[in-house]
């Protein structure tokens, strides 16, 4: 009887242990492995989704950059352009040579835009969260099919501003009845600047602020006043300038001044003064740029 529940009691102690270990490598399993959230692969296999993530999160080499301005970057491939966004990118992206950028691929506001959040260099994270910027801008890319391919083509840099010029200039590009459309065409200009509005108050012109400067499309003897641009089209007007490409798009012009004293005026930097026009949009390698504000 006694050696019965001897043996009864080893086996039910064998159980417990069995028991014990079984719920401890249970306990064991049910740890998650942990996942790096960034999947690593190319910039292309990003953009043009060949790389799947559920967050869209991945991890990729710091690109070399075209171009950089506050948060702002645009990589080229080929003669498509991708954007980088991140914190003071233009004080920022020297030292991220040879590090490997955690990006989220952005959809809003458009276009979409990879924006980093994380930073690794040699296996090790350096910065990780990283805040989005607030604020940022970035150009409206329009599709080729969206651009009319038969406007007529004009050559805008070379309107004169004596009378003779200006009436030719008037029946050209101005509606011929007041109500009908305004008229659009294609054109290109070497040369475009942004300064200090013509006809500032001395007093303004001495000291002006950003609100008081504009854009000009400079020609042969002329020039006009770009008006209405977005903001995205100034920074791909900055990037232009930056690497001396001329201005080739849509304009339309707004108002010609018909006043001779006015048109007679010689402005350093910019000749006689015709008027102000609408830049529809631009080109940019094979890429479209929207100027104008619209309605």
């Amino acid at each position: 009887m006694f050696a019965v529940s001897s043996a009864r009691r080893l086996v039910f102690t064998f159980l417990l242990a069995l028991m014990a270990i079984t719920i401890f490598s249970l306990a064991g399993c049910s740890k998650e492995e942990v996942v790096d959230p960034y999947v690593y692969t190319s910039l292309r296999s990003v953009t043009r989704g060949d790389t799947l993530s559920d967050l869209f999160n991945f991890e990729i080499e710091a690109p070399e950059l075209e171009y950089v301005k506050g948060d702002v970057a645009i990589v080229r491939d080929g003669n498509l352009l991708e954007f980088l966004v991140g914190q003071d990118l233009e004080n920022n992206y020297a030292n991220m040579a040879g590090t490997l950028l955690g990006v989220k691929k952005t959809f809003t506001p458009q276009p979409t835009h990879l924006v980093i959040e994380r930073i690794k260099r040699n296996g090790t994270v350096e910065q990780d969260s990283i805040p989005r910027p607030t604020g940022y801008t970035l150009p409206k890319l329009l599709r080729s099919g969206a651009i009319s391919q038969e406007l007529a083509g004009a050559p805008l840099p070379e309107m004169g501003w004596k009378i003779k010029d200006f009436k030719e200039a008037e029946s050209t590009y101005l509606p011929e009845k007041e109500g009908d459309d305004l008229r659009t065409v294609k054109s290109a200009y070497l040369n475009f600047v942004h300064r200090p509005r013509v006809g500032l108050p001395d007093s303004v012109a001495a000291n002006p602020s950003a609100e008081d400067y504009a854009w000009y499309a400079i020609g042969d003897e002329t020039s006009m006043e770009l008006v209405d641009l977005t903001d995205g089209a100034v920074f791909m007007m900055e990037l232009l300038q930056d690497q001396d490409l001329p201005l080739i798009g849509a304009f339309t012009v707004v108002s010609l001044d018909g006043e001779y004293q006015n048109r007679k005026i010689d402005h350093e930097g910019l000749g006689h003064l015709m008027g102000s026009m609408r830049m529809e949009w631009f080109q940019y390698a094979n890429t479209y740029v929207q100027g104008y504000k619209g309605e």
